[in-house]
């Protein structure tokens, strides 16, 4: 089965849009947009990995 006629068989036809003030809508784009903040453990595993990364790529 080809994945565009499964999406399209499970796909609403409902509209979900709701009226909302500009106020209202600024708020829900800013959330959309903010980025989850950096945990020490997420740095400390981009470090380790850009690390490896550096010494693999300086080996002759």
């Amino acid at each position: 089965m080809d994945l565009q006629i499964l999406l399209a068989a499970h796909m609403s036809r409902r509209s979900h849009l709701a009226e909302m003030s500009a106020s209202a809508e600024d708020r829900y784009y800013r959330d959309q947009v903010t980025l989850p903040g950096l945990g020490v453990r997420l740095l400390g595993v981009i470090a380790t990995t850009v690390g490896v990364l550096l010494l693999l790529v300086g080996m002759p």
